[in-house]
């Protein structure tokens, strides 16, 4: 991977004092995603150039600790003083600067990367400074393109020469989909490109006629139907209708995956559901069936039945369909609340422009079956590549016609 050293960069006095007292302040809110840092089950040194400018935070403990000087860590993270000071209100988007090459990296970073929009919003949210200050994320330094060849040891997803035909058809062409951990990632298309199906092929419910797919480096080609199986209890799925069972009522719906694969009790598995319910808004339509609930509230359960196991990819196959765009736009409100409540990766398949540009960090444009260009939404939002500028203004003059 290449870096950016910052070693010829003295921090300022007080630099690491800020970083330290954010960390304390954010460990000490109160808030109950503090404790979901500990699902890193890793420690990571932050590092400005300077003496004593170290912060080691142990993420394997629970609830996470500021460590002492003579603690090991198995990450470390190198900071510039200015990306120390972003870093300390929550404005350092650090997937975009670890796969930019901006940050200088050692040790299994994707554990962090994981716990990072926690991490950042818990920072944003106990920061003392001014209130333009307390975004959430950052984009990745201008000037500097996420690299298309990105280290495998950062991606959650990736697909490499993905190909599908259903007889003479072919849907997929060649697909090289990589998807960065801890971001909210857009597979963005025309209706009719294929973006379901890689959807499904993610999840493993299709077998490519060509290619592989890997989760978190693991390829789905080389798995065992057991091991399939866990898998897809670390990976939640938000299907476009919610589709949830008709014969049971929300609280079960939700109550579902629990009861499937974990063996908590009644009485924690009613916990634990009227925690997500209450996430997204539904805790008063508990008992409701799924035929009793609006278009909005049918896809608002069923991605809290998604996100019921705590899965560390979430994936979400046209949440907006069937929906005005005042409630796409809350819907995605919800996706980057629950991203930034408990972290992971989440990948939405979509052709809602509107959407990706309200929740993405990193997009991929699918076209003819093949991924046509990807990066940063920055990136991809004042792309010159002729389709891409076309639907993206939803103009009829273009590559993209009613036949292609």
């Amino acid at each position: 991977m290449s870096i950016v050293s910052s070693d010829d960069i003295e921090a300022p006095p007080g630099a690491t004092v800020v970083l330290r007292d954010a960390l304390t302040r954010m460990l000490g809110c109160g808030s109950p995603a503090v404790n979901r840092l500990s699902y890193a089950g890793t420690s990571v040194t932050f590092r400005t150039r300077g003496p004593g400018a170290d912060v080691t935070l142990l993420l394997d403990r629970r609830p996470p600790q500021i460590a002492g000087p003579e603690e090991p860590a198995e990450i470390e993270i190198e900071l510039t003083p200015e990306q120390a000071a972003r870093f300390a209100s929550g404005r350092l988007f650090m997937p975009g600067a670890v796969t930019s090459g901006e940050v200088t990296v050692r040790g299994p970073i994707r554990k962090y990367l994981e716990v990072d929009p926690i991490l950042r919003r818990l920072l944003a949210d106990s920061c003392e400074g001014p209130p333009e200050a307390n975004g959430a994320s950052a984009p990745a330094p201008a000037g500097r393109a996420w690299d298309p060849k990105l280290d495998p040891d950062l991606l959650a997803i990736e697909t490499r020469d993905l190909h599908k035909r259903f007889g003479a058809h072919r849907v997929l062409t060649g697909v090289d989909l990589r998807i960065p951990e801890g971001v909210v990632a857009v597979v963005l298309g025309p209706s009719g490109t294929g973006k379901s199906v890689l959807l499904q092929h993610i999840i493993g419910l299709m077998k490519p006629d060509g290619g592989d797919v890997l989760v978190r480096g693991r390829p789905l080609s080389r798995m065992s139907r057991s091991e399939l199986l866990t898998l897809r209890s670390e990976m939640g799925v938000m299907f476009q209708d919610g589709a949830l069972f008709s014969t049971m009522n929300v609280h079960d719906n939700v109550a579902f995956p629990l009861r499937q694969h974990t063996d908590l009790r009644e009485p924690q598995i009613h916990e634990v559901v009227m925690e997500h319910l209450a996430s997204v808004g539904l805790a008063d339509a508990a008992d409701r069936m799924p035929n009793q609930l609006s278009g909005g509230m049918r896809k608002r359960a069923g991605l809290a039945r998604a996100l019921v196991l705590n899965p560390g990819i979430v994936l979400c196959d046209e949440p907006d369909s069937g929906l005005d765009p005042v409630r796409t736009a809350l819907l995605g409100d919800l996706l980057l609340e629950q991203h930034e409540r408990l972290g992971g990766t989440m990948l939405v398949i979509t052709h809602d422009v509107m959407l990706a540009r309200r929740i993405s960090d990193h997009v991929s444009i699918l076209w003819q079956g093949a991924v046509l260009e990807s990066g940063t939404s920055d990136q991809i939002f004042e792309s010159e590549t002729a389709f891409v500028r076309q639907f993206l203004a939803g103009q009829s003059k273009g590559p993209l016609t009613m036949d292609a």
